[in-house]
């Protein structure tokens, strides 16, 4: 009997060491369709995470916050062992350094930027020149490569706004020249939204603002086998097309 107890000991202690729990760190606005609040647990990043770690011993709570918030929450002992998302491209912001400075090897995919115009606006776009003296709308707290230079220096005029919905209402009533944002948050927004699209012109921005990758990120303290074993799972996404159809489900292609 003892030696019984111990082996069960010995297992159940084995088990626990496998088994991870992650805090789930999440924009509690702005982040959509990556993270949606609004709908417990949802959202393209989410519901790929979900995917990934449902045959895994790993499980996630999920806590939102106002994005300067859980930038902090990132920096803060509260939540040691967290997941969330991030991209290279963002590793030059002091701020959202810890964001970005653990990722996932495996990308779960890329995003493009565009220019959202009024569509009966006169205004085509060549160069970055065309946006000089004029107002570009973009999200409150959000950094944009290849942009932000332009704004510090007073040539580009940055209008921030809370949100996706907020930007689209402000283009169609000319506060601005154009909103800039990931094309796959537009399209979504657009959506959601129920607007007419052809109210609008999207118009590729990626000279400016080159497509880059979004990954999972983690906490410094998220042990590497943790992490192989999401990597795996999200390569198996891929490559069975999941990770498409859930982008495409909140475009509402």
């Amino acid at each position: 009997m003892i030696r019984l107890c111990i082996i069960l000991c010995v297992f159940l202690s084995s088990f626990c060491v496998q088994a991870q729990r992650l805090t789930y760190l999440a924009i509690s606005s702005q982040a959509e369709p990556f993270q949606i609040i609004a709908q417990p647990n949802a959202g393209i990043v989410t519901d790929i995470l979900a995917e990934a770690v449902q045959n895994l011993d790993i499980t996630f709570t999920q806590r939102a916050y106002p994005f300067k918030r859980y930038l902090r929450m990132m920096h803060s002992d509260q939540y040691p062992l967290w997941i969330s998302y991030g991209s290279p491209a963002w590793q030059g912001a002091s701020e959202l350094n810890l964001q970005s400075r653990h990722l996932s090897k495996e990308t779960l995919f890329d995003v493009t930027h565009v220019l959202v115009v009024k569509a009966d606006r006169n205004f085509n776009f060549d160069s970055i020149e065309a946006l000089f003296g004029e107002n570009v709308i973009t999200l409150d707290g959000f950094h944009y490569p290849g942009l932000d230079e332009y704004f510090a220096s007073g040539e580009i005029n940055k209008l921030a706004v809370r949100s996706h919905e907020n930007a689209l209402t402000a283009i169609e009533n000319n506060r601005g020249i154009a909103f800039v944002s990931m094309k796959i948050r537009v399209l979504y927004s657009i959506n959601k939204a129920g607007l007419d699209r052809n109210k609008f012109k999207i118009i590729d921005f990626s000279s400016i603002v080159p497509p880059y990758p979004i990954h999972l990120s983690y906490s410094p303290t998220v042990d590497e086998k943790t992490k192989l074993s999401i990597d795996e799972a999200i390569a198996e996404l891929k490559k069975s097309g999941k990770i498409n159809q859930i982008i495409k489900f909140y475009q509402g292609i």
